[in-house]
């Protein structure tokens, strides 16, 4: 009877030993980023028959069981995708939003209207110099816009390509950390044990992990741990992982990748890009930011100055220039000289391919070599015509861009508008989304959390415990010392 005492009251002890360890562990890990607090399962030790009785045993640990959910984390990092998704297109929708706004003052609404009226001022005198010169300047202007728009368009995606190859190689780390995680969950659960604290790191990395690109885990029929990223596929597979790589694209109609977008794949499969299939998370973010909102600008923006071109050299083909009409040696006009000398300039170069448009407008060499090839007359030698001058400054208020459809004026403001409508959606949806990922955070930490007060009672809990088993213990010796005095 002694000797049971005295295994009843050890496996008490014990018990409750490994108790107040599990509970000095929360505590002590309570401001630990991603710790889940642990609860000692116990459960009452096999049963003794003895005669026409069942007697107890005392009591064994069962497990060590951390708290956690399944549900609750893919919420959470649903959430956290959610949330890093419209925090990057804030920011990003922002650095593009710049590009208009830093030119601001001057606009290049504002600059084309100045241009258009620039030529309306030449068809007032027509055969004006200064006005040409004015005329050309606001030309240089514009054509500088288009040029600082485009740089700055090309600056903002340079910048996200880097941001996306330095989010791949972090990606390839976490990836790595998850496997080794994986492998060491594996050794240290051979036993039947729960490998708490490592399953909270691989937690921790998923969370961070999922910043990038929305990811869904699974384990399989063969115990391995999956992650896997949505709509692509498995990016860990127990202790493997893959490795992403990035390449650079070379542009249409180039033949340097140096201004090529960067795509996203397996590092074993570089011919098939994952890019377009990432649609959430930071990565996400950017890649929808340079594929939609950069390139869907730049369309534009290269429509804009194509379409002024053409529009522009159109007219201006047709009139004559402010050259004095050739005369003979007596001083008598010749005849179809002033036709075959300044007639048929255009006012800017061409050919201008559609794409990159913005890029490459610039004034024609005629007219940067002379302001006087600026044609104003549409009839050679016949003083006042103002016909081509006038018809160039109508442009401003023409639909010539959209087959016909829109003017300069409609498709700048649509280009501005567009991006900042989906500026400012970013910015509603992102704080949305930051009080969904607060509601998460706060939910799992109610799940997970450590409560010092609850800990603390937990702790006196156990003690008394553990000053109990120990009195069955001395209670136990007692019995063996009264039973060796008695055979004494």
């Amino acid at each position: 009877m002694g000797a049971d005492l005295l295994n009843i009251g050890k496996s008490g002890l014990f018990t409750a030993k490994s108790a107040m360890s599990t509970t000095s562990h929360n505590i002590a890990n309570a401001n630990t980023d991603g710790y889940s607090r642990q609860e000692v399962r116990m459960e009452t030790s096999p049963t003794l028959g003895e005669g026409d009785y069942v007697l107890g045993t005392g009591v064994e640990i069962q497990s060590i069981k951390r708290s956690h959910d399944e549900l609750v984390e893919k919420k959470l990092n649903n959430s956290i995708t959610g949330h890093k998704f419209n925090e990057e297109r804030t920011l990003q929708l922002g650095h593009v939003e710049e590009i208009f706004n830093e030119i601001n003052s001057e606009g290049m609404n504002k600059v084309l209207n100045r241009f258009f009226n620039s030529f309306r001022e030449l068809s007032n005198q027509p055969e004006n110099e200064t006005v040409r010169n004015v005329v050309k300047e606001n030309a240089k202007i514009v054509v500088g816009d288009f040029h600082r728009i485009q740089k700055n368009l090309d600056d903002v995606r340079a910048s996200i390509n880097k941001k996306v190859a330095l989010t791949v190689d972090e990606v390839n780390l976490l990836t790595k950390s998850i496997a080794k995680l994986n492998k060491e969950i594996n050794i240290q659960e051979v036993t039947g044990s729960m490998a708490n604290d490592l399953r909270d790191q691989r937690d921790r990395a998923l969370r961070t992990l999922a910043e990038f690109f929305p990811i869904s885990t699974y384990t399989d029929n063969k115990g391995q741990f999956i992650v896997g990223i949505e709509g692509v596929g498995s990016i860990v597979s127990g202790g493997i992982s893959q490795d992403l790589a990035v390449g650079t694209t070379v542009p249409e109609g180039q033949t340097s990748a140096d201004k090529g977008d960067i795509q996203v794949f397996f590092a074993n499969r570089p011919g098939v890009p994952m890019t377009d299939k990432i649609k959430g998370g930071t990565l996400g973010a950017q890649i929808k930011t340079r594929n939609d909102e950069i390139v869907g600008l730049e369309k534009q923006v290269d429509e804009l100055a194509h379409g002024l071109v053409l529009a522009t050299n159109a007219i201006h083909r047709r009139g004559f220039a402010n050259h004095p009409v050739p005369v003979d040696a007596e001083g008598n006009p010749i005849p179809n000289a002033a036709q075959k000398q300044v007639t048929g300039i255009n006012f800017f170069k061409e050919p201008l391919d559609l794409k990159r448009a913005a890029e490459y407008i610039s004034i024609s060499d005629e007219i940067e070599a002379d302001v006087n090839n600026i044609a104003a007359a549409l009839e050679a030698n016949k003083p006042g015509d103002n016909r081509v001058a006038l018809a160039v400054s109508k442009l401003q208020h023409e639909k010539v861009l959209g087959a016909g459809t829109t003017t300069f004026e409609e498709q700048y403001l649509k280009s501005v508008g567009n991006i900042g409508l989906q500026a400012g959606k970013s910015k509603i949806d992102e704080e949305q989304s930051h009080g969904i990922l607060a509601q998460a955070k706060s939910f799992k930490e109610r799940l997970a959390g450590v409560s010092l007060d609850e800990e603390a009672a937990n702790m006196v809990r156990y003690q008394n415990a553990y000053e109990a088993s120990a009195k069955v213990i001395r209670a136990s010796d007692e019995m063996f010392k009264a039973v060796l005095g008695l055979l004494g």
